[in-house]
């Protein structure tokens, strides 16, 4: 009775009152996590196959607008519906955990501003690639498909400068491969490897940058950089191109189309 009343922190551990829980963005809002649509699939598919897409588009550009702003306007007014204005996010941080993670959300907007480019990123400072880590695998504990987990990785978050547990997270960069339509969608996901609930891969992604956390090693031929390995001078990024046909990201899109009629860009 003395909890139900009150929410527990992801980070902390500790309980509070309604009051003094925030808002967390996943992904960062300023990583493209603001007015995510639904976009009915269905509908697009259907479209592509009638030849109905060509057609609105090509009629809409003979208005003398462009490609991309006639293919906009179709996306918006036959395929999209307002689903988070705001962009997505969750009750899951009191409000001093989410204040004291938000240099780690500044680290990591310098990493997604420069698109990951090794050659710049190698520049910055070990502890400013600490907290880029950070940002990411505390991002993971607002996922709503990881509800639930006992993850070993919060003290890292608070104020370890190294970790050895469970879980690595993987960075994929975006590319044709990765996205279905070059549609960059912002979903979140989870796929049982095994179908026995031992091996699980999460999904967090943004605009730029796809992520998997696992609590195994994925093959190298699917998953992307091992989000550590910045903290070398040396390392490449991946990207969708680079993996067997786009890698994790894909299969988890597919399971989730087969089980669903939308998706949420």
């Amino acid at each position: 009775m003395k909890n139900k009343r009150r929410h527990k922190c992801v980070l902390c551990q500790e309980y509070f009152k309604n009051n003094k829980m925030s808002e967390e963005h996943y992904p960062a809002k300023n990583t493209g996590n603001i007015d995510i649509v639904k976009l009915d699939a269905t509908k697009m598919y259907e479209d592509m196959t009638n030849d109905k897409l060509f057609y609105d588009i090509k009629a809409r550009m003979s208005e003398g607008k462009s490609f991309r702003e006639a293919s906009d306007e179709y996306f918006d007014e036959e395929l999209a519906t307002s689903l988070y204005p705001k962009g997505r996010t969750s009750r899951t941080l009191c409000r001093k955990c989410n204040t004291f993670l938000g240099r780690f959300d500044e680290a990591y907007k310098r990493f997604f501003d420069k698109d990951g480019a090794e050659q710049i990123i190698k520049g910055f400072q070990q502890k400013t690639k600490l907290e880029i880590i950070k940002s990411i695998y505390a991002k993971f504990l607002s996922v709503p498909e990881c509800k639930g987990y006992d993850f070993d990785f919060r003290q890292f978050i608070i104020d370890g400068e190294s970790y050895s547990g469970d879980w690595r997270v993987y960075c994929t960069k975006r590319d044709s491969s990765t996205d279905l339509h070059n549609l960059a969608d912002i979903e979140t996901g989870m796929l049982d490897w095994d179908q026995d609930g031992k091996k699980i891969i999460f999904e967090l992604s943004d605009e730029k940058f796809i992520f998997h956390l696992a609590n195994f090693v994925i093959p190298e031929t699917l998953c992307g950089l091992n989000l550590f390995d910045i903290m070398n001078k040396n390392y490449k990024m991946r990207s969708g191109k680079d993996l067997i046909e786009g890698g994790i990201h894909p299969m988890i899109l597919i399971s989730k189309l087969l089980s669903e009629e939308d998706i949420n860009y």
